[in-house]
């Protein structure tokens, strides 16, 4: 087993890292540390690997955070959230019939059409892949503790290019690290299928998962890669594959083995507080930390920022700091599909907000209204002290239903419905139980449980074939075919074809603006 560090990222730690790194080529294809100075070495100690290992995670944080992506990516596409009505970036349209409907179009290319800093973080998996077996086995504490890294590394590079097959559907698929010597000289590659690129990242999880070992039961160790981390991955994957036989059994080895628990009611914001929570997976941490020099100006490898969280907060919950932020809008998602009279979930995580500053009413979410401040004593410069949970126990809950009612486990399914809507007080699921209906309960009560956390949207691609909710929320059919595509965004091709000419628009894209 790894014996991994109770971790908040080392900032100065971090710094130390990204001077290595220096300039990274111009081509995504190996956008990343390709200097000499982290050449071989750099290799030198168990040191230098969790150096390496700590860059990873904070390249990872810095990905999601990118003009607040992962939000927009997760929930403003599935029409929950409206963004904010001043934001010029942003071109939302949205009405009341039918429901949530709304079309985007492209805008924001750099955080949003281009993936270029998820092969960073890839490349980055790759250097520490391929160096850390040269190294010589006295320079770690145990042979556990190596392994432990590749199996970390292996883990966000499966999860680095599920993210992009989420967004982006088919992937450009490097599994190798480019040095001085190749640079210019790297052929272009064109996109590979994501059913092959799963295939490939299964088996790297499956290889992880015989290196880590679970961290259920202290979430102090939640902000690194676990073998329940894994788990999770796996059972993500397996889901958007259609195999719910093998994501039922992932689902299981996670719930029997991973000593995780949920959150009780009393306590259910402290899922987000950071390393605070059994029920906690996976989290990038993103709290606040004096001793950061980054915080002055917020700089992107900044552990805590203001605006990335920020964008859902506003009025008294923010000091007045903002007059618009993004909100859910009023007849939408939480009065068309949340008890507000009895669903615990509801008084914990959201506030009714009154139209303002152009936004129209609605819920604000709150899950990430703990405020710490750079100056406390005046209440100025404000961060907001969160973490950002990627995997936690109540989602593998959920998918575990999900999983069940696709194979027909009805009554199964129902079971897991109820350890959620238990938990937030609202009636278990009794509505007559054939399969679409349970698997549109499962659905709902995805949106309810993970509402804000850049989940949402995935599911409805995911089951979109047999549930058709994206065309409910408001896109047309003939664009969320199997053919088209169209839930995927598209690629910025003016910054990313010159870098790679084989690399091709995805369908619905190349036909429409």
């Amino acid at each position: 087993m790894n014996k991994q560090p109770s971790c908040k990222l080392a900032i100065p730690l971090l710094l130390m890292v990204i001077a290595f790194m220096g300039v990274s080529c111009k081509k995504y294809l190996n956008e990343a540390p390709i200097t000499s100075t982290y050449g071989r070495e750099f290799w030198s100690s168990q040191t230098s690997v969790e150096q390496a290992t700590l860059a990873m995670y904070g390249q990872l944080r810095s990905c999601l955070r990118s003009g607040q992506s992962h939000f927009i990516f997760g929930d403003i596409t599935s029409g929950v959230f409206l963004p904010a009505s001043n934001n010029s970036n942003f071109q939302v349209k949205a009405s009341t019939s039918p429901p949530f409907n709304f079309s985007y179009v492209p805008y924001k290319e750099g955080q949003l059409q281009n993936w270029s800093r998820f092969y960073q973080l890839i490349a980055q998996c790759n250097l520490i892949l391929q160096n850390v077996p040269q190294m010589a086995s006295n320079l770690f504490v145990n042979e556990d503790i190596r392994k432990g890294y590749l199996g970390e590394a292996l883990f966000m590079r499966a999860y680095a290019y599920f993210y992009i097959i989420r967004v982006w559907g088919d992937p450009v698929f490097v599994t190798q690290s480019y040095n001085d010597v190749d640079y210019g000289n790297i052929p272009p590659l064109a996109r590979t299928k994501e059913s092959v690129v799963l295939d490939s990242c299964i088996a790297d999880l499956n290889r992880a998962a015989g290196y880590l070992g679970f961290g259920g039961g202290n979430p102090v160790r939640s902000v690194r890669a676990t073998k329940g981390a894994v788990q999770a991955l796996l059972a993500h994957m397996y889901a958007w594959k259609h195999d719910y036989a093998n994501a039922h059994l992932s689902c299981q080895q996670l719930l029997a083995n991973g000593g995780y628990s949920l959150e009780p009611m009393a306590s259910y914001k402290n899922i987000w507080k950071g390393q605070s929570s059994n029920e906690s997976i996976f989290e990038l941490s993103m709290t606040y930390n004096p001793n950061d020099p980054n915080f002055s100006g917020q700089g992107d490898w900044a552990e805590a920022q203001f605006d990335f969280f920020a964008v859902f907060l506003k009025g008294p919950v923010v000091d007045n700091r903002k007059v618009s932020s993004w909100v859910s809008p009023k007849g939408g998602f939480v009065d068309q599909f949340m008890d507000t009279l009895r669903d615990a979930r509801y008084k914990a995580t959201l506030a009714p907000t009154p139209a303002s500053g152009g936004d129209m009413a609605g819920y604000l979410l709150v899950k990430y209204a703990n405020f710490l401040y750079q100056k406390p004593d005046t209440k100025t410069l404000p961060y907001i002290n969160n973490s950002l949970v990627l995997f936690r126990l109540a989602d593998i809950i959920l998918l575990d239903a999900e999983a069940l009612a696709y194979q027909n486990d009805l009554g199964g399914a129902k079971q897991k419905l109820a350890l959620t809507e238990g938990r937030a007080g609202i009636t278990a699921y009794q509505a007559p139980a054939s399969q679409y209906d349970i698997l549109d309960e499962v659905i709902a009560e995805r949106g309810r449980e993970l509402i804000g956390e850049g989940q949402w949207y995935y599911d409805l691609i995911r089951t979109e074939t047999k549930q058709g909710w994206l065309e409910y929320v408001g896109y047309p059919s003939d664009r969320v075919t199997p053919a088209n595509k169209g839930y995927y965004w598209p690629l910025d091709m003016a910054a990313l074809f010159p870098q790679d000419n084989l690399l091709t628009q995805n369908p619905w894209w190349a036909t429409h603006k």
